[in-house]
């Protein structure tokens, strides 16, 4: 029993509003063992048809509501969809109000999308965008990124899972959930999420560090798909297996069997906000002013030292006793300074946008 409650990380029972059941407790050959005794096997044979006949089941009423939802009036319910049946375009959208949106080929852009713009979509896929930052700032069930590098991706609020999958020096904020992680390399996540992260295949370099950002309809958007802003897990990462010696891409024949890498926490003194531009301010007054999640105490004394030296450098830089042109040419350098940052770091990128804009 206790290796099959352990395909609970793929499988669960439970409509919306119902309580979710463990699979122990749904299946028909565990479900009346004794809780004060170990639980007798069940054949692996009879286990997989069980599995099977319920997968089986499940596909088919979910294409029986799709169909009912595509022949009738539309309404507000909420079930999976299968990410099918793209249009053409760098956004594509699947048929269905409750459908999926594609996004692809984001290179070297700055990219926003709001709910408006996803034409009530609630998955989203973003596949081999690179060098780019892109911001899809809306309410989903759930989100894709796969094939990126290069790029910061800042997603809304993910209320079933987000998957991140063959990416390479990409950063990922969102708040979400449930998120899994596979075969990435050097990839930086910012993470509020419910429930433990899960590191699947062979990762490197991975980072974590606590939800660092937010926009004015942020916890609206939580609200919508039930993300809890007091439950944050982001560092209580979960490997599951081992990294399969048998991959030819990553290990030569004759490796051995080895564990995952261990993800490393974003060191607190490196750790700053993220700040999402305002372009639609006027336009979706949301109630967010804050980041929703509680910061660890670490990473909140690190933000305060910050913003302390801040105030203290502005103050020294306004009292300095300057003539005016060593106080043109200090302002000179700091903004050459800042210009050398700005391309150095991509967010030059960000001042094109807001300019176009």
């Amino acid at each position: 029993m206790e290796g099959f409650e352990h395909l609970g990380f793929l499988l669960q029972f439970g409509d919306k509003g119902s309580e979710v059941v463990t699979l122990s407790q749904a299946a028909p050959f565990f479900a009346n063992s004794d809780p004060d005794m170990p639980a007798a096997p069940a054949p692996a044979t009879q286990v997989h048809d069980w599995i099977s006949q319920n997968i089986a089941s499940a596909l088919e009423h979910i294409t029986e509501r799709i169909s009912s939802k595509e022949n009738g009036p539309a309404n507000s319910s909420d079930f999976d969809v299968a990410m099918t049946d793209a249009c053409t375009s760098s956004i594509k959208t699947s048929p269905g109000a409750r459908g999926s949106c594609f996004i692809e080929g984001i290179s070297k852009l700055s990219f926003v999308k709001q709910p408006s713009d996803l034409k009530g979509s609630s998955s989203v896929k973003v596949l081999n965008c690179h060098d780019s930052i892109l911001y899809i700032l809306a309410p989903l069930r759930y989100a894709t990124i796969y094939g990126c590098s290069d790029a910061t991706i800042v997603l809304g609020a993910v209320g079933k899972a987000v998957r991140v999958e063959h990416c390479e020096r990409v950063h990922v904020i969102t708040a979400a959930k449930r998120v899994c992680i596979s075969n990435c390399r050097e990839c930086v996540f910012f993470l509020g999420v419910n429930q433990r992260p899960l590191m699947v295949g062979d990762n490197h370099k991975l980072q974590v560090a606590p939800y660092n950002t937010f926009y004015s309809e942020l916890e609206e958007h939580m609200a919508d798909v039930g993300i809890d802003a007091t439950i944050n897990r982001w560092d209580e990462t979960l490997a599951l297996g081992v990294v399969d010696p048998h991959d030819s891409l990553s290990h030569p024949a004759g490796v051995p069997d080895v564990q995952a890498e261990p993800v490393a926490r974003v060191d607190p003194d490196q750790f700053t906000n993220f700040l999402i531009p305002n372009w639609f301010g006027a336009e979706s007054p949301g109630s967010t002013k804050d980041n929703p999640f509680q910061l660890p105490e670490a990473y909140l004394a690190s933000q305060q030292r910050n913003i302390k030296n801040l105030g203290e450098t502005k103050k020294l830089l306004r009292e300095a006793p300057l003539e005016e042109n060593q106080k043109r040419e200090l302002s000179s350098a700091l903004h050459l300074l800042f210009k050398d940052w700005l391309y150095a770091s991509g967010n030059v990128r960000q001042l094109y946008c807001l300019q176009g804009d």
